[in-house]
């Protein structure tokens, strides 16, 4: 691999993003200004939900007094997906997913254990994406307790209608749908066809058992989740799992003879749809910004 200096990493980052953005809306041209802040005081009021003082939904880059010009809504706020926004006149990214790699979620690589630990040395990575954050004066807010804690889950709903299985929600039971019986394989042929999946999925089980119950843990489901439901359904789709807990629970089920599956998505392939749905619903409580979606997709690919 070529080696590609700091200045250079910094300045590939920030090409192509500054110049005149494509208004995404120029019949909202006139509106009063909205900030940042000012959404994010809507949201807290409508999102029903009582709002958490420990939370991750806070800002995590710019100025909350920017007047917003677009809003994109993601799962991760990625290099691409922001320059995706730049270009589509979005100065506002509300994410999911952390923006700086981690469960602190700050804007600088995180220190060495113990107290005796050097401050860790600039990293291009993150030199690259707060510089370009800051070239095109971009606000990053998380919000992912807040909008799963709805019910019922946006990101069931959204995974649900990505897979066109809305009609089959089971009544009653917002986690599970019940759809025509179908073999774990061709299920898996669909989710992946659906979901544009390009190599994270996995799966636990028989590919020729028969599937009809399905549900649903997207994001990061801990191992009690799956406890409760596995049980209740033929196949489990989630998001990410910690291996040595929830795979193996579900691959000791099958050694039992039990005809039960799990597919694992990933983490933010599963979160996509669900902020799909975040912008349906932002468009209803700041008519006067203009909400549009920016996919991330699966982050992996499959040798052959």
């Amino acid at each position: 691999m070529t080696g590609v200096s700091r200045r250079d990493f910094v300045r590939l980052g920030a090409a192509g993003a500054v110049g005149v953005p494509l208004v995404l809306d120029p019949t909202r041209a006139h509106a009063a200004a909205t900030t940042a802040q000012d959404i994010v005081d809507r949201i807290r009021k409508s999102v029903g939900v009582e709002w958490r003082p420990d939370t991750a939904d806070t800002f995590k880059a710019g100025d909350p007094a920017t007047v917003v010009t677009g809003i994109a809504t993601t799962s991760l706020a990625t290099i691409d997906v922001m320059r995706r926004a730049v270009q589509a006149g979005a100065n506002m990214i509300i994410t999911s997913g952390p923006t700086f790699y981690s469960r602190a979620d700050l804007p600088t690589p995180p220190a060495g254990r113990g107290r005796a630990a050097a401050p860790p040395s600039p990293d291009p990575v993150f030199v690259a994406k707060n510089e370009f954050i800051k070239t095109n004066k971009l606000v990053v807010w998380r919000f992912s307790d807040h909008w799963r804690l709805r019910t019922p889950n946006p990101f069931t709903t959204g995974l649900m209608d990505a897979l066109e299985w809305t009609k089959y929600r089971a009544t009653g039971d917002p986690l599970t749908v019940t759809v025509p019986s179908i073999t774990l394989d061709r299920l898996v042929e669909d989710v992946n066809r659906k979901l544009k999946a390009r190599g994270g999925m996995r799966v636990v089980g028989q590919g020729r058992m028969r599937v009809r119950t399905i549900g649903f843990l997207p994001g990061s489901a801990p191992i009690q989740m799956t406890l409760n439901l596995l049980p209740q359904v033929d196949a489990l789709i989630a998001g990410e799992i910690r291996e040595w807990e929830s795979s193996e629970y579900a691959r000791d089920t099958v050694s039992e003879g039990l005809p039960r599956a799990l597919i694992l998505l990933g983490r933010t392939l599963s979160e996509d749809p669900g902020m799909r749905a975040c912008a349906q619903w932002l468009e209803t409580i700041v008519p006067d910004v203009r909400c549009r979606w920016m996919p991330v997709g699966d982050p992996y690919w499959r040798p052959a």
